[in-house]
C-alpha cells in the first residue's frame, strides 16, 4: 500500500507552486494621473473646481478650492481647458467659459486606438457646457447658509435626507462628460464607464484624449474614501 506521505507530498508541491505563482504575479502598473486632492463638497465649498490648462501643464486651486480662479471667475479666462469638482467635468465652453471647449465620446475602451486627430469622427457635433444639467452635492456650510438666507426651518430641511441623500444644486459642466461614471447603492458606488472622450481645448487648436480609470487614487494601497480620481489623459497628434 501507498505510504499516506507519499500521496500528500505531490498535493503539498503541487499547492506551494501554485502558491508562489500567486505571490509573485504583479499588476501592471498605473502610468496615467492623479488628481492633486480630493475637489468636492467634503473641502467645504460647493464648486469646488480644479482646473487644468491641457496646453501647458499648469494647475489652478491644486492645493484648495477658490485660490487661483474663483468660482465665476473661469467664465472669461481662456488659461484653463478642463476642470473637475469629483467626478463631474467642465470644459472652456458653454456655460462654463468662453472658449472653444467641448467634448466628444469616442465609445468604450481601446485607449491606445487614439492618436491623431484625423482619427476623430468627421461631423459630431461637439457637446458644450449648460448649466441646466448636471447636479453637485451641497457643502454643509453652503446649504446652511442658503437655508438661512431663505428662512427656511432647518429641522424640516435638513442637508441630508434618509431617502433622497445630501441636497444638490445645479452646476456649469458638461452633460456628456457627466457619463464618465456610474453611482449606484447604498453603500455608495462609483464605477468608471471606461468611455474613452477627446476634450478641445479652448483656444480650439488642441485635442486631448481622456478616459477615467477609477474614483480611486491608484497609487494608494487603502483608499476607503475615494475622490481623488486615476485618468489617463494625453494629447492627439496634429
Amino acid at each position: 500500500m501507498m505510504n499516506m506521505k507519499a500521496r500528500i507530498f505531490p498535493i503539498l508541491a503541487l499547492a506551494c507552486l501554485s502558491l508562489s505563482s500567486c505571490l509573485s504575479y504583479d499588476a501592471d502598473e498605473f502610468t496615467g494621473r492623479i488628481m492633486p486632492r480630493v475637489a468636492s463638497y467634503t473641502s467645504g465649498v460647493t464648486n469646488d473646481w480644479i482646473y487644468f490648462n491641457l496646453r501647458t501643464g499648469e494647475v489652478f486651486n491644486r492645493t484648495a478650492p477658490n485660490q487661483e480662479i474663483k468660482e465665476g471667475e473661469q467664465k472669461n479666462r481662456l488659461d484653463w481647458d478642463i476642470a473637475f469638482c469629483g467626478y463631474h467635468v467642465r470644459t472652456n465652453s458653454g456655460t462654463s467659459g468662453n472658449g472653444k471647449g467641448g467634448a466628444i465620446d469616442l465609445g468604450y475602451g481601446d485607449y491606445d486606438r487614439w492618436q491623431h486627430i484625423d482619427q476623430l469622427p468627421k461631423g459630431q457635433g461637439w457637446v458644450v457646457d449648460d448649466d441646466k444639467t448636471v447636479k453637485i452635492t451641497y457643502s454643509q456650510s453652503d446649504w446652511f447658509r442658503y437655508v438661512n438666507t431663505h428662512g427656511l426651518d432647518p429641522k424640516e430641511n435638513p442637508w441630508f435626507d434618509p431617502n433622497n441623500g445630501p441636497q444638490r444644486t445645479l452646476t456649469s459642466a458638461n452633460p456628456l462628460l457627466e457619463r464618465n461614471m456610474f453611482l449606484s447603492g447604498p453603500p455608495m458606488t462609483y464605477t468608471p464607464s471606461y468611455h474613452v472622450y477627446a476634450v478641445r481645448t479652448a483656444d480650439g487648436k488642441h485635442y486631448f484624449k481622456l478616459q477615467i480609470i477609477s474614483w480611486y487614487n491608484q497609487h494608494t494601497e487603502i483608499d476607503d474614501t475615494g475622490g481623488q480620481m486615476s485618468y489617463y489623459c494625453d494629447e492627439l497628434k496634429q
